[in-house]
């Protein structure tokens, strides 16, 4: 059986046991404990759900998180990147081998290998919208330049070395030229050292969407390209720290699962914390303080925090927003006095 957590169109989540699911199927059953710790089935209406979680195996350990995009599922390995709207406003993404918008739903494997989820069932019924983007190996196979067996070899083989690209593994294999890999990627460039043209290459946005982002931006400079993107539903909030992350080698966190123990969050001052848009989010022994920050091209911000502190820093990355909530949450007289921020940054 799998593990799975149910999310109901009506907010309820329920966590148990599945033995198998067919989406064409009006229902399926779901096993899972009650108060009494007895095993209880369920007959769960298809119609009812929203999405269905399939977790990853539980790692335990710290929160701390060290994936980075070169770890995502790349653009390319699929047919077909998904940006999935829910009614509600969540915005999912990732790839799928398979999508018809007359199906009654689909299965999304995360695009971000942080996410803690090895996949996603979505229920048609739930989603405001679906945008669709054809992905490199659809393109290869639609322009013939090779096969579905040779596509599905890239792919198995890709599944083993996950840091590989498809467009390399096949160009290895001698299955495409250099000169018709680089037509069908359009000659890609180099990555930059820029957060929009990391995620631009990894398959996280596309080109019009970065524009759109960067107008928005030229037009309010106090907004941030992360949130900004965030907030045009591009992207989720983690999909913007593993950019973060990768472009500056950093660690990174998901705040909104996590608590911050008030002694931790206190570590540095009110006045400190709002100024610099920071938040001390765990320690380390005696002498270490892990500090987040969406901003981790600033180079002061570390001598900044080092200043107010006996302890050594260290900076992991987590989502402005997130950061945010919880400074209002430990420093709430503080924000209300809060000064402009720092830069707009990215």
């Amino acid at each position: 059986m799998a593990k799975v957590i149910v999310q109901f169109i009506n907010g309820e989540k329920k966590a148990g046991n599945v033995l198998t699911i067919n989406f064409n199927n009006p229902t399926f059953f779901l096993h899972s404990e009650n108060a009494q710790g007895k095993t209880e089935t369920q007959t769960v209406n298809m119609d009812a759900v929203r999405q269905i979680l399939f977790p990853k195996p539980e790692a335990g350990g710290s929160f701390i998180r060290t994936e980075t995009i070169e770890q995502s599922v790349v653009a390319g390995a699929s047919a077909f990147q998904l940006l999935v709207e829910f009614n509600d406003g969540e915005v999912i993404n990732g790839t799928t081998l398979k999508y018809n918008p007359n199906d009654k739903g689909f299965y999304l494997l995360p695009l971000n290998p942080g996410d803690r989820n090895e996949r996603i069932y979505v229920n048609v019924g739930a989603v405001k919208k679906v945008e669709t983007r054809k992905l490199l190996g659809k393109i290869l196979t639609d322009q013939r330049r090779i096969n579905d067996d040779q596509l599905a070899l890239a792919l198995k083989y890709q599944r083993e070395h996950r840091e590989k690209k498809i467009g390399t593994i096949l160009k290895e294999a001698a299955v495409i030229s250099e000169e018709q890999l680089h037509e069908s990627l359009k000659k890609q460039e180099e990555k930059a050292a820029l957060l929009g043209e990391i995620l631009l290459e990894a398959g996280y946005i596309t080109s019009d969407q970065l524009d759109n982002a960067l107008q928005v931006q030229h037009e309010n400079r106090k907004k941030r390209l992360g949130q900004i993107l965030v907030e045009l539903k591009y992207m989720t909030p983690n999909d913007i720290c593993i950019a973060l992350a990768t472009q500056f080698n950093l660690p990174w966190i998901d705040l909104s699962l996590e608590t911050i123990a008030s002694e931790v969050a206190n570590s540095l001052p009110a006045n400190v914390v709002v100024k610099l848009e920071v938040i001390p989010v765990a320690k380390k022994g005696d002498d270490i303080i892990v500090v987040a920050t969406s901003q981790p091209q600033d180079p002061n911000i570390k001598d900044a925090v080092k200043v107010f502190t006996t302890l050594k820093v260290e900076l992991v990355i987590a989502y402005e927003g997130y950061i945010a909530s919880a400074i209002k949450q430990h420093f709430p007289l503080s924000v209300d006095h809060r000064e402009e921020p720092m830069g707009a940054g990215l």
